[in-house]
């Protein structure tokens, strides 16, 4: 499933971004098979998925870093399909910094300016404007190696910045941060994008945070979208198994439709969708949110509890499934005890079986 594709040339002005039919082949290798893709102007969409699943290469044919097998990329309307990555107007900020260690914060920043030949007089406030933006005012002549990592990271993103790039590119930027710094940069990120109104495409495996941070997410396997959405949306309503099972964690009831309900190990449970083929394979996604323990119509057996702080998830086995729960953090239950278990009518989700429909 992909976004739904605006026109080539179309006068639609939101559009900072199309790609249409876009495809790289390494010989008998699809790496990215003829992607759709609508990227809005001032949006953060992220290019979330496995590795293998074609969000890097994606990321390459938009900047230029590689030339498509077919397709077209188009930027404001032109066509940038085979234009070098200097012409673009692209930033791009990865995961290594990049920085220059002999220069310092300033003179790292301002580098982008003075290759293209800005006087230096117009140079100092707009490096200024935009360290004063990442929250760095005060480290104008620090060097990298004087900084932490989450500094580094921020002053590539000014380097970025400065030059009013009309597409900023982030891959994996946060992937050498530790866990506690990725949620202060995510924080970071999203403030910048608020008050910049920058146009980013961001690169990342890890789905928190591309719930924590995306307008919308671009969820790709195979080299194909499998859902583009915003967080909420993708979240509560997955279009497929795979997406289900990528995004957040879920009980996954797998069975076959018979009438109103799906037949899994636990029963026939209804599924609340028209029109499904009798005899078809499907699933039942809940989410652990949505399971409540101590009441319901089913029983199982504490295989696991996994606490978090602010909650604890119980994992229960019941009739061979594993049944994924949240409860709260004061909640101290046995390994092996029964508890049981249900959930509200609607809170189940019906998805295809995508296993069963190749």
């Amino acid at each position: 499933m992909t976004t739904a594709a605006t026109p080539l040339g179309s006068s639609e002005t939101t559009m900072k971004l199309q790609a249409r039919g876009l495809a790289k082949i390494y010989g008998p290798t699809v790496a990215l098979d003829h992607v759709d893709l609508d990227v809005r102007e001032g949006e953060l969409l992220t290019l979330l998925g496995p590795s293998g699943s074609g969000k890097t290469t994606l990321l390459q044919l938009i900047a230029g870093l590689a030339d498509p097998s077919a397709g077209q990329v188009m930027i404001d309307g032109t066509d940038q399909t085979f234009a070098p990555v200097n012409k673009r107007g692209i930033g791009v900020v990865f995961q290594n910094y990049a920085l220059f260690p002999h220069m310092t914060v300033a003179e790292n920043v301002a580098f982008p300016l003075k290759m293209r030949g800005m006087a230096a007089a117009d140079i100092a406030p707009k490096v200024e404007k935009v360290l004063d933006t990442v929250g760095l005012g005060h480290a104008h002549e620090r060097f990298p190696t004087q900084l932490s990592g989450g500094q580094q990271q921020r002053v590539a993103l000014a380097r970025c910045l400065v030059y009013d790039p009309s597409i900023i590119l982030m891959d994996e930027p946060l992937g050498a941060l530790d866990a506690k710094l990725r949620e202060v940069m995510q924080i970071e990120i999203k403030r910048i994008h608020r008050e910049t109104g920058a146009t980013i495409i961001f690169v990342t495996h890890d789905q928190e945070e591309a719930l924590a941070l995306s307008d919308r997410i671009c969820l790709m396997s195979d080299g194909k979208i499998a859902q583009i959405d915003t967080p909420r949306k993708i979240y509560a309503e997955p279009n497929s198994l795979f997406v289900a099972d990528f995004i957040g964690q879920s009980t996954i009831l797998k069975g076959h439709v018979e009438g109103a309900g799906l037949q899994t190990p636990l029963g026939l449970i209804a599924h609340g969708r028209d029109g499904l083929t009798e005899g078809a394979a499907g699933a039942l996604v809940i989410r652990p949110e949505d399971i409540r323990l101590g009441e319901g119509d089913f029983e199982g057996r504490v295989i696991e509890t996994v606490f978090a702080g602010s909650d604890l998830r119980v994992i229960l086995e019941a009739a061979g499934c594993e049944i994924t729960t949240r409860a709260p953090a004061s909640f101290d239950p046995a390994i092996g005890e029964m508890i049981r278990f249900g959930w509200a009518d609607g809170a189940a989700r019906y998805v295809p079986d995508d296993a069963a429909h190749g």
